[in-house]
């Protein structure tokens, strides 16, 4: 059994909250779009910008961030990363629309480098709970995702907020977050240095060069170019079905709930054995269904295939995330893992629903961009099927410490 010292519930704590600040300031703005086009004048180009900026802050500030780690240190990075998502956040309601994007791109940012560094902190303060922990932050961090696009309406209408006050309440949150962070740093106990010195910077690159590390990005970033797409274009496949707009929302609600407890099992599992496939070849399998599902005109069938694309995206990332530490050799080889694949992964999550869109419009219906899908499970099934292999990546030759100051432990360990 696991004893929760006091020490380790402070922590525990910061996880869950650093968690509900990376998908909540996201989901929020969708259901609020129009009324933010309709009151700021803004066209359907401009009102895309919202969604789209955080993801290319993503794919830019990922393979940033162990960097910005190696440098500053982990924890250092992480509380400047917090203030900068909070800024962002509370800035971007109100001084028009070039502000909207100022504010919507710093919070990309920071989310961005949270999204990177929160699995290394969990690798260091947590390294005998991993399951558990990674379990706990991604159910945090979308189960707060999905009550926050499901209550925007509510709060911005009934509450009488408007769409400015809904969208700053998670700036305050995230603002709550960084302050509870720098609490937990100034509560924090030094000992001397192990004496081990960084891998100089070349190392960094090595990791382009093992077909480990392709594969477990690119089962990063096939689940989130899946999924995207099928978030995106669910509605609009299931309108020319003939299918209602209010059925179409409950299929689109379900693939998010219905991933939660994969959030939280997969790591439990993973953590349990030595090689992972079977639980690759689960998401590759229930990937495969929904998407099979998607071709049929049936309005059970469609809400099934969300479901299982949602499921199999929860189990693809919590996986992900526990190869992070469980293919590497130390803190600081994940963290450059975890950037290299965030990197790429939200690089395809960016074009999928576009590139999507556009086969619709070439092909004249939705078979041809759904075979495209078909085919990014056969690569998704090959890339987890090598993800999933007891294997490490090759330590670098040069000694290598956990992460700049890596031999500092926490009072919290």
């Amino acid at each position: 059994m696991w004893k929760l010292s006091n020490k380790n519930v402070v922590l525990v704590l910061a996880v869950i909250f650093i968690a509900t600040n990376l998908r909540a300031p996201l989901t929020s703005v969708s259901p609020l779009l129009e009324s933010m086009s309709r009151q700021l004048g803004m066209s359907h180009p401009l009102a895309g910008l919202l969604t789209t900026l955080p993801l290319m802050a993503f794919a830019a500030f990922s393979i940033l961030s162990p960097r910005l780690s190696n440098r500053f240190g982990l924890e250092r990075v992480i509380l400047i990363a917090l203030f900068v998502l909070s800024a962002g956040l509370l800035l971007r309601p109100w001084f028009g629309v070039s502000q909207l994007l100022v504010g919507t791109l710093l919070a990309g940012v920071g989310i961005a480098v949270c999204n990177v560094l929160l699995p290394v902190l969990i690798n260091r303060y947590f390294p005998k709970r991993l399951g558990l922990m990674t379990g706990t932050y991604t159910v945090a961090m979308n189960l707060i995702g999905s009550v926050a696009s499901a209550l925007s309406i509510p709060i911005a209408r009934s509450m009488g907020l408007g769409w400015e006050r809904t969208l700053a309440l998670w700036g305050f949150l995230a603002l709550f977050t960084a302050c509870y962070w720098l609490l937990c740093q100034r509560l924090r106990v030094q000992v001397p240095a192990s004496g081990k010195k960084e891998a100089s910077g070349s190392r960094r690159l090595g990791l382009w060069r093992h077909l480990l590390s392709w594969q477990m990005t690119l089962y990063l970033g096939l689940q989130s170019f899946m999924f995207f797409i099928v978030m995106a274009w669910l509605p609009d496949i299931a309108a020319e079905r003939g299918i209602g707009a209010g059925t179409s929302g409950i299929m689109v609600g379900l693939m998010q709930f219905c991933g939660l407890p994969f959030n939280f099992v997969m790591p439990l599992l993973a953590a349990k054995v030595k090689d992972q496939r079977w639980l690759a070849m689960m998401a590759a399998f229930m990937s495969l269904a929904g998407v099979l599902c998607l071709f049929m005109d049936s309005a059970v069938l469609l809400g099934l295939g969300g479901a299982l694309i949602g499921s199999a995206a929860a189990s693809a990332f919590s996986l992900s995330m526990m190869f992070f530490n469980l293919r590497t050799n130390s803190a600081r080889q994940a963290s450059e893992m975890s950037g290299m694949a965030q990197s790429i992964g939200y690089t395809l999550a960016c074009t999928g629903p576009a590139l999507f869109g556009w086969l619709h419009d070439v092909s004249g219906g939705w078979n041809m961009p759904l075979c495209v899908l078909l085919a990014a499970v056969a690569v998704f099934t090959w890339a987890g099927l090598g993800a999933g292999r007891n294997v490490k990546l090759p330590e670098a030759q040069a000694s290598e410490a956990s992460m700049a100051g890596s031999g500092e432990k926490s009072m919290y360990s």
